[in-house]
């Protein structure tokens, strides 16, 4: 496992701390669960953009007649 530091803004640490105490979590389990939902989000926004950017490929000539009518 690897340990990191990180500076987090004062008022951004205060909600960070009063989120972990509602949800009985510690505040690691806090960042760690944040980190891996942005990071799902991310990947899968990168899916959609690449699938995309094939439809757009492989039928942009398509879409190109249909602006032009």
């Amino acid at each position: 496992m690897t340990t990191r530091s990180v500076r987090i803004p004062d008022d951004l640490d205060q909600r960070l701390v009063e989120y972990a105490e509602a949800s009985h979590m510690s505040i690691n389990a806090v960042i760690v669960r944040a980190v891996e939902q942005t990071l799902d989000r991310l990947a899968h926004e990168i899916t959609i953009a690449q699938a995309a950017d094939d439809v757009f490929a492989r039928r942009g000539e398509l879409f190109r007649r249909l602006a032009d009518s």
